[in-house]
C-alpha cells in the first residue's frame, strides 16, 4: 500500500472514531437523568463532613485531591410503575474505584471491597443494574457509596434511571466507547507491532525494531483501560504504569532520532537526564513522603509535557523551512508527537483538574489508533525507500553490468580476432616447417646431388618424388577429419601406391573400418601421418624388399597398425628418420615399435593409438618415451636417409 492510501486511511479512521466516540447519547422518553444530590465525605486520615449539595459528575481528586476516603451520595427520584409496565435499570457511565448502591435500604449492586483502601479494583466500565420491582416507590431514595483512591480518578458519573429495554441500550453504546473501542484499538497496535518486528526480521533494520515497540507499548497502554481490576494494589500499580509511560516515552523519542538521524548534542543531553530521571520519580514513593513522591511525579510530568512540547516546534520549525513533502515519515512523525501531546494534556486536565470531565472518554485511544496509522506509514515510506534505493543499485548494477559485457563482448571479439591471427600464423608457420623439414629438405637433396654429380639420375629423380609425396600429403593433411584414420590411410595409399609398384613392391592391404581415434589432435593426426610415410620411404629406398604389408585393426583399447616388409632389416647404424619418427610418436602420444621381422627377413613398424587422450607433447631432446626405448631396444638400424 503506498504512502498516500495510508495518509487516506488515517484520516478517514480518525474522523469515524472521533466522531464515534465524542457523539453524546441522545436521552430516550422516560429516561431520568439524576445529577444533583447531597454527599457525605470521610476521609481515610481523618476527618469527615456531611450533606454536602453536589452535583454530578462527582470527580474526588478534583474535589479531595492527593485524599483517600469514601463519599456516600444520596438521590430522590420518582417513579410512577404501572402494572404491566416494563422493568426499570439504571445506569452509570463511570464509577469507581469501589462501589456499592443501595435502593431504599437495600442492596442492588456492589463491586470491589468498600472497606479497603488501594484495593486492586478500580471499575473503568460503565455500570448497568436491574431495579427489583418490588423495591420501587413513588418517591425513591438512591444511595451510593463509593471508595475513592489517591490519584485513581475515583468519582460518580451522571446517574440515569429508566426502563430496562432503552438503558440497556445506552449501556451498549457506553461499553462500546469505552472497553470494545479500545480493545480493538489495543488489537490493532499488536497487529502493527507484529508487522514491523516483522520487517526488522527480515532487513535488520533499527527503525523497524523501534515502531514495533512504540506501538506494543501503546497497545499495552490502551489494555490497562479496560481491566476491571489491577493486578497489583494501586500504588505499586501506579508505578507500574509510570514505568510503561516512560518506557514508551523513551522508545518513541528513539524513534524520532531514528527518523530525524541526527539530533543537537544539548537537546540529547537534556533528553537523556530527563529520561534517566524516570524511573527515579516512579520509585520515589518507596523512600520519600507521599505528598512529597506525589510532587516529585507531577514535577517530572510537567517537565516532560514541556520538553515534548518543546521538541514537536523544534522539528516543525525545521520541516517548515526544509519543505519537506506533506507525506514524508518525518511530517507523520511530527503529527504523532503532536497528536500524542495533545492528548496526554487534555487527559491530565480532565484527571486532574476538570471536574465536569470525569465521565468524557480520553483522547489517549484516538491518539492510539492515530500512533498506529503514523507508525505504519513511517515504516512503509522507510520501507519504500529501501525498496528504491535497493532498485536504484539493482538498475546501477545492471548497467554496469551491460557496460561490462559490452567492453568484455569487444574484448572478446579482439582475442578471438587475434586467436584467428594466432592461428593463421601457426598453421602458416606449420606448413612452413612441414615443408621445409619434407619437400625442402629433399629438394635440397636433390639441389646437392646434381651440384655434386655423384649420384645417378634415378636417385635423383627418387629424392625428387619424395619431395613431391610429402608436398601433396601436406596438403592432403589440411583437409583430413579429425581422428578419422581410415582417411588418413587412404590418402598415403592413393599418394604412394603407383611409387610403390614402380619399385617392384607387392603391396599387401588389410585395413578394415576403423573407429575414429578418440584422443586425436591435428597435431597428432600429421605426426602419424609423417611416421607412415617416413616408415614406407625407409621400405622404398633402404630395404630392397619385394613385399609390403599395410595391416589395421581396432582393439577394445586402441587402434594397432602394423607396416612390414621382407627387406634385408635394420642395419648397424642409426639414421635420423628412425630419430625423427620416435620423437613424433611421443608427441602424438601413440606407442611405437620398430624391429627386426620375426619370423624372416625383413623390419616390422608396429603403432598403436591409445583411445584417451594424448599426454602433453614432449620438447625437442627430452628424455625418451617408451616408443624410443622400444625403437633403440631394437638391433641397430643400419643408415638411412
Amino acid at each position: 500500500m503506498g504512502r498516500a492510501p495510508l495518509s487516506s486511511l488515517a484520516l478517514w479512521l480518525l474522523l469515524v472514531l472521533t466522531g464515534v466516540a465524542a457523539s453524546p447519547w441522545a436521552h430516550a422518553a422516560g429516561v431520568q437523568t439524576l445529577d444533583t444530590g447531597v454527599v457525605d465525605i470521610r476521609l481515610a486520615r481523618g476527618g469527615t463532613e456531611q450533606a454536602l449539595p453536589v452535583r454530578l459528575p462527582l470527580h474526588w481528586d478534583v474535589l479531595r485531591p492527593r485524599q483517600a476516603g469514601w463519599a456516600v451520595l444520596r438521590l430522590r427520584f420518582q417513579s410512577d410503575m404501572p402494572a404491566g409496565a416494563e422493568s426499570m435499570a439504571l445506569m452509570i457511565g463511570r464509577i469507581g474505584n469501589a462501589y456499592r448502591v443501595r435502593l431504599n435500604g437495600a442492596v442492588v449492586g456492589a463491586a470491589g471491597r468498600i472497606d479497603r483502601i488501594n484495593d486492586g479494583w478500580s471499575n473503568k466500565r460503565p455500570v448497568l443494574i436491574l431495579l427489583p420491582v418490588a423495591q420501587l416507590r413513588a418517591d425513591n431514595e438512591l444511595e451510593i457509596v463509593i471508595r475513592a483512591d489517591s490519584s485513581r480518578r475515583a468519582g460518580i458519573g451522571v446517574v440515569q434511571v429508566g426502563p430496562e429495554h432503552t438503558m440497556r441500550v445506552a449501556w451498549d453504546t457506553q461499553e462500546w466507547r469505552r472497553v470494545t473501542l479500545p480493545r480493538a484499538v489495543s488489537l490493532l497496535s499488536a497487529m502493527i507491532a507484529a508487522f514491523a518486528l516483522m520487517l526488522w526480521l527480515q532487513q535488520r533494520e533499527r527503525l523497524y525494531l523501534l515502531a514495533a515497540g512504540c506501538v506494543l507499548l501503546w497497545s499495552l497502554r490502551i489494555a490497562t483501560l479496560t481491566w476491571e481490576s489491577d493486578h497489583f494494589d494501586w500504588p505499586l500499580w501506579f508505578r507500574i504504569t509510570l514505568l510503561i509511560f516512560w518506557l514508551g516515552c523513551l522508545i518513541t523519542y528513539l524513534l524520532v532520532r531514528s527518523v530525524w538521524e541526527r539530533r543537537p548534542h544539548v537537546e540529547s543531553r537534556l533528553a537523556w537526564a530527563l529520561f534517566a530521571a524516570g524511573p527515579m520519580v516512579a520509585a520515589s514513593g518507596w523512600w520519600l513522603p507521599p505528598l512529597v513522591a506525589a510532587n516529585a511525579v507531577t514535577a517530572w510530568m510537567v517537565a516532560l509535557v514541556t520538553a515534548w512540547l518543546a521538541l514537536a516546534l523544534h522539528l516543525g520549525w525545521t520541516l517548515w523551512r526544509a519543505g519537506v513533502r506533506p507525506d514524508s515519515a518525518r511530517l507523520w512523525m511530527l503529527a504523532m508527537l503532536l497528536i500524542g501531546w495533545a492528548s496526554l494534556v487534555r487527559d491530565v486536565l480532565l484527571a486532574r483538574i476538570l471536574g465536569a470531565g470525569y465521565e468524557a472518554l480520553g483522547w489517549t485511544v484516538l491518539a492510539a489508533m492515530f500512533v498506529d496509522i503514523a507508525v505504519l506509514c513511517i515504516a512503509g515510506t522507510r520501507f519504500q525507500q529501501a525498496r528504491r534505493q535497493v532498485d536504484r543499485f539493482q538498475q546501477s548494477l545492471q548497467s554496469r553490468l551491460a557496460e561490462r559485457e559490452r567492453e568484455l563482448a569487444v574484448q572478446h571479439a579482439r582475442l578471438q580476432s587475434l586467436e584467428v591471427e594466432r592461428s593463421v600464423a601457426a598453421e602458416r608457420q606449420r606448413i612452413l616447417r612441414d615443408m621445409h623439414d619434407g619437400a625442402g629438405a629433399h629438394l635440397v637433396t636433390a639441389m646437392r646431388q646434381i651440384e655434386g654429380g655423384q649420384a645417378s639420375r634415378a636417385q635423383v629423380m627418387q629424392t625428387l618424388r619424395d619431395s613431391l609425396d610429402q608436398l601433396r600429403l601436406s596438403i592432403d593433411a589440411l583437409n583430413l577429419p579429425l581422428g578419422d584414420v581410415n582417411a588418413l590411410l587412404a590418402s598415403l595409399r592413393f599418394r604412394l601406391q603407383g611409387r610403390i609398384e614402380d619399385a617392384g613392391l607387392q603391396l599387401e592391404w588389410s585395413v578394415p573400418m576403423l573407429p575414429p581415434w578418440a584422443g586425436a589432435t591435428e597435431a597428432a593426426m600429421r605426426h602419424l601421418q609423417y611416421i607412415l610415410l617416413e616408415a614406407i620411404s625407409n621400405v622404398l629406398q633402404h630395404a630392397r624388399a619385394t613385399t609390403l604389408v599395410v595391416h589395421a585393426e581396432a582393439e577394445p583399447t586402441a587402434i594397432a597398425l602394423r607396416l612390414e616388409d621382407d627387406g634385408c632389416g635394420l642395419g648397424e647404424g642409426r639414421g635420423n628418420g628412425l630419430a625423427s619418427m620416435a620423437q613424433r610418436a611421443r608427441q602424438a602420444g601413440v606407442d611405437l615399435v620398430v624391429a627386426p621381422r620375426r619370423p624372416g627377413p625383413g623390419t616390422l613398424v608396429r603403432l598403436r593409438l591409445p583411445a584417451a587422450a594424448p599426454g602433453p607433447a614432449a620438447a625437442p631432446g627430452a628424455a625418451a618415451g617408451p616408443a624410443t626405448e622400444r625403437v633403440t631396444a631394437s638391433a641397430a638400424p643400419r643408415p638411412r636417409a
